[in-house]
């Protein structure tokens, strides 16, 4: 039986628990429920599909953009909801 096995179980292991956790930490994702907050502000590196008022209805955009550090983001509800 070789020992060497044994000695490389644990850094082996650890290694394996750092690159899960280095790997999840990246793409956190936090749900702001619209009854919750009326308004949040973005942080840094905030990207994302958004919708714009095409002069008659709301369009989402194609594609991803980028929207800056400190603007605001808000729910609106639809007319006639109770919030």
């Amino acid at each position: 039986m070789n020992l060497s096995y044994p000695r490389m179980l644990l850094p082996l292991l650890a290694a394996f628990v750092a690159a899960l956790l280095s790997g999840c930490e990246a793409n956190r994702v936090v749900f702001v429920h619209p009854t919750d907050q009326d308004l949040v502000r973005l942080g840094p590196d905030v990207r994302g599909r958004v919708y714009f008022w095409n002069g008659s209805s709301w369009e989402l955009s194609s594609n991803t953009v980028q929207l800056p550090e400190g603007w605001y983001a808000g729910y609106v509800p639809p007319e006639g909801a109770d919030r």
